[in-house]
């Protein structure tokens, strides 16, 4: 029982939360609503009302055109109030969309570090605040509205009941409410569907994804493995919609039970009015009233209820929305500016386990760099290359240890001058479904010269001339007149906006992954003499780049194995030298 006061604590406190989303999103057109609803939802019971009063009238020979008049009048109302109402709900649904959006660029902005996409939780959380941002609010404002109408309503009509029979009235709450939960439960099944709610919903979507997401679509093909798959979704969807259909089953035949008591009192109160005009203690005109407010009742619980049940779901939305929202992030931002003349960069004794991980990902790091120094940092996969660098562009604070430039910890610097003065080209690198030149210079001032001149010192010129492709062409073919490039040509487009954005410590994390040797070789060259001066980290599987390197950090396990030239390295560890002959044979 104390599941359910909770529960509908809960639903009402989420409630008032999406009204005071709708005033924050547009304080004037939230206010016309609440002025309208009102009228919307009393307009009914005044026609009612006069019908009764026309009809009482006329037997007793008085005079009715002014109700007449009145009727006409309200009946009107009735018909254009809901057009209006929906005009001014899609100016609301608008604004609501845009406000809900906005609010959550600028949250994921505050958000400095990659804390969050660790939290398993939140990041459900933020996966379908992203997926559903565009529809929830619509959701929330049709059947948030509705409910506060047909509440209104509902109230109304029980009110003027209660003022013939109040036992009556009485009696109606007591069998409806239990009927309206059962049916409610009966909602939530029929359009939360089974799919969606079942604990088999995860690998009921996945087996369908499989067939359809261009992800998988060439293995799928190559192997033709339509049948089986088809076969276990149609298995495990039969098997699940049994178990929810016997559920369904037996909410209907409660829900029955409680329909045939709601009937039972309907009925009683029937004959209660009818019994009342024979008996000369009631006019005629209130078996119109009684019909019509019954119906009037029935129909607004019944509102309520779906609507409350299609709102449900979208309440729970909200609260992720808030969430999100107050998410606090861990990472700490100083105030101090990037000393731009720096000297060297030291990493003393980190140590480092992501967050929800007891298992440490680097262990007592230590080394220092010079400015102007190429560091190229090698190990296998796992061994912590790119922990290390997420470490050292501040996507997260060190577990234990510190890492300072010049004797100042870099927790003390501003978290935004500090990237400021990086740039990067990842192994997983963004293809923004944006102009050429927007991909290029990302945030940075714009300048088509230095977009071009980023873009021809890659290697690009020539393909974008054999393709036709200018600065303003968007690159996807999701939009109009939008193309897309091959994986080696987006890498030297990521390479490219690298270059642009021009700073004083450049991280590359495999940045050649997608090419040929040949051009391997050429891109290094080039990005490197156009990057003299500049502090350069290149994480590389490919021992060959360590040649452009002034050092090598090799890593294994999460540790330092070995930091030297590539000469030295060779010389004097036995496990560099081994990783770096396997694959130097492996090309002859």
């Amino acid at each position: 029982m104390h599941k359910k006061i909770d529960a509908f604590n809960s639903y009402i406190h989420q409630l008032f939360k999406t009204y005071k989303l709708f005033f924050s999103s547009a304080k004037v057109v939230s206010l016309l609503l609440i002025v309208l609803l009102p009228i919307q939802a009393i307009v009914p019971l005044i026609s009612v009302q006069v019908g009764q009063n026309i009809i009482d009238n006329i037997v007793s020979h008085s005079g009715v055109w002014i109700l007449f008049v009145v009727w006409v009048i309200t009946t009107l109302l009735i018909q254009i109030l809901p057009t209006i109402s929906l005009m001014i709900q899609g100016v609301l649904t608008d604004k609501l969309t845009g406000f809900i959006n906005i609010t959550l660029m600028n949250k994921s902005r505050d958000l400095k570090s990659l804390n969050i996409f660790d939290d398993p939780k939140y990041f459900d959380d933020l996966q379908m605040l992203k997926s559903d941002a565009s529809w929830r609010p619509v959701n929330l404002i049709v059947f948030g509205l509705s409910v506060v109408q047909q509440a209104i309503t509902l109230i109304a009509m029980f009110a003027v009941l209660s003022k013939y029979n109040l036992i009556l009235s009485l009696a109606l709450i007591f069998v409806m409410i239990p009927q309206s939960i059962s049916y409610y439960r009966i909602q939530q099944d029929s359009f939360e569907t089974m799919v969606t709610r079942s604990k088999n919903a995860r690998k009921l979507n996945y087996y369908s994804s499989m067939l359809l997401d261009r992800e998988d679509s060439k293995e799928v093909r190559l192997f033709n493995m339509f049948s089986p798959i088809i076969g276990k979704y149609k298995e495990l969807f039969s098997s699940t919609q049994n178990d929810v259909n016997g559920i369904r089953r037996k909410q209907a035949l409660i829900s029955t039970l409680y329909l045939s008591l709601v009937t039972i009192v309907i009925g009683y109160g029937f004959y209660w009015f009818i019994d009342s005009v024979i008996s000369g203690n009631n006019k005629i005109g209130v078996l119109l009233l009684y019909v019509s407010v019954i119906s009037y009742i029935s129909s607004s619980m019944a509102r309520i209820v779906e609507d409350s049940s299609l709102l449900y779901d979208s309440l729970l939305w909200v609260d992720k929305f808030y969430n999100f929202i107050n998410f606090k992030d861990s990472i700490y931002d100083g105030k101090q500016s990037f000393p731009k003349e720096f000297k060297a960069l030291n990493i003393s004794n980190v140590s480092f386990k992501y967050p929800f991980s007891e298992k440490y990902a680097l262990n007592n790091i230590t080394f220092s760099v010079n400015r102007g120094e190429r560091i190229a940092i090698v190990g296998e996969n796992g061994s912590g290359k790119s922990t290390l660098v997420k470490l050292l562009m501040r996507f997260y604070d060190v577990t234990k240890g510190n890492i300072s430039i010049d004797g100042l910890d870099v927790s003390s610097i501003s978290i935004e001058d500090y990237r400021d003065n990086m740039s990067a080209t990842f192994q997983d690198f963004s293809k923004f479904k944006l102009s050429l030149g927007e991909n290029v210079s990302a945030a940075k001032p714009y300048s088509s010269d230095k977009v071009m001149e980023s873009l021809n010192k890659v290697g690009l010129k020539d393909f974008l001339v054999s393709k036709n492709i200018n600065l303003k062409t968007v690159m996807s073919k999701e939009f109009v007149d939008g193309t897309d490039a091959s994986g080696g040509q987006w890498q030297k487009i990521a390479l490219a906006r690298d270059l642009y954005n021009d700073g004083m410590i450049e991280f590359l994390d495999e940045p050649t992954s997608a090419l040929d040797p040949r051009s391997e070789l050429e891109l290094y060259e080039t990005f490197l003499n156009n990057s003299k001066g500049k502090t350069i980290f290149f994480v590389t599987h490919r021992l060959s780049a360590v040649q452009y390197a002034d050092r090598v950090l090799f890593m294994k396990n999460g540790s330092i194995s070995g930091f030297d030239s590539h000469e030295n390295l060779l010389q004097e560890n036995e496990e560099y030298a081994d990783l770096y002959n396997i694959q130097k044979n492996s090309y002859k």
